[in-house]
C-alpha cells in the first residue's frame, strides 16, 4: 500500500538514491542534504512497504512555495502519484498563495500532469537545461493557487 509521509534530512540517502533513479543528472547525497537544509524546504517521500517511489521537495518563502522537485520511480509511473506528491508538498504549504515550479520544455509527461493539475505557464528560460548528450532544453516556469490544484 503506497504511503506518503513528511520526512526530514535523515532520508537524505533514500531521497539521493531516489532522485537518481528518475533523473539522469539526479542529485548525489550532499546535493540532497543541502537542500534539505535550507530554511522553508519540505520533503515528502512515497513508499510502497520498504520500496521508495516518489519524492516532492518543495520550499516556502514569504507567502510563495515553490516546487524544488518530483520524482516517481520508473516502475510506479502512470498511476497517479506525481499529482498524490504535488498536492502533498501543496499541503503542507498551506499559507502559500501560489506553488510555482519549473519543468523541461521537452518533458512532455510532467508538462501534462502540470497542465491537467491547472498549472498555468507563466515564462520561459532559455537553454536553461544542460542534457547529458550535451543537448540544451528551456525552462518553463509554471505557477498555480494551491486551492484551485485539481
Amino acid at each position: 500500500m503506497m504511503e506518503l509521509r513528511v520526512v526530514d534530512r535523515t532520508y537524505g540517502v533514500v531521497l539521493s538514491e531516489l532522485h537518481r533513479a528518475c533523473f539522469p543528472d539526479g542529485w548525489g547525497v550532499a546535493s540532497m542534504d543541502e537542500v534539505l537544509r535550507s530554511p522553508g524546504v519540505y520533503a515528502i517521500l512515497a513508499a510502497d512497504g520498504e520500496r521508495a517511489a516518489g519524492l516532492a521537495l518543495g520550499r516556502r518563502i514569504a507567502d510563495e512555495a515553490e516546487l524544488l522537485t518530483l520524482g516517481v520511480a520508473p516502475e510506479f509511473r502512470r498511476q497517479g502519484l506525481g499529482a498524490a506528491l504535488v498536492r502533498a508538498i501543496a499541503s503542507v504549504v498551506p499559507l502559500a498563495r501560489a506553488l510555482h515550479l519549473e519543468v523541461a520544455a521537452d518533458n512532455a509527461p510532467a508538462l501534462t500532469l502540470y497542465r491537467s493539475m491547472g498549472f498555468a505557464q507563466v515564462g520561459r528560460r532559455k537553454d536553461y537545461y544542460r542534457r547529458p548528450d550535451g543537448r540544451l532544453a528551456d525552462a518553463l516556469t509554471f505557477a498555480v493557487a494551491p486551492p484551485k490544484l485539481a
